[in-house]
């Protein structure tokens, strides 16, 4: 009886830790969601310094081009883009956290000039002072 007992507290002890781990993977999912549609709807909006603030000191992309940008570069273009962004639009998004690490790949949809280019990315993130900030990214253009 005491053995059975034990079992079901133990059964009930797993699925409530099952439970607050997906809890807290959901959580995750939604804020590093955010921050991604809050990376393009600054850097669309010429909100550089908002941009900036969701990056790393450390950070850098590599780019379509096959550039590697550092983060002060990458500001410095935000503030004088040679063209104007009419549409930036991202999606198929996928979140893979590991503690306070967490990859964001996607596809991001950005018309300018008479232009559109999408692109696939990868995002890494790190939780630093229990705040997620992009540390690395990357982009690959889709066809021409």
């Amino acid at each position: 009886m005491i053995v059975g007992l034990m079992f079901v507290l133990s059964m009930l002890a797993a699925t409530h830790h099952a439970r607050a781990q997906t809890a807290d993977a959901a959580a995750t999912t939604r804020e590093l969601t955010d921050i991604v549609a809050r990376l393009g709807a600054t850097y669309k909006s010429g909100d550089c310094d908002g941009w900036g603030a969701l990056l790393a000191p450390d950070w850098s992309v590599t780019h379509i081009s096959g550039q590697v940008i550092a983060r002060e570069e990458a500001i410095r273009t935000c503030k004088m883009p040679e063209v104007k962004i009419d549409t930036m639009v991202s999606d198929d998004l996928a979140v893979r956290a590991y503690g306070d690490a967490a990859v964001v790949t996607g596809r991001t949809t950005v018309s300018a000039g008479g232009q559109t280019v999408v692109l696939r990315f990868t995002d890494l993130f790190v939780r630093r002072d229990g705040r997620w900030l992009a540390v690395a990214s990357q982009a690959t253009r889709l066809g021409r």
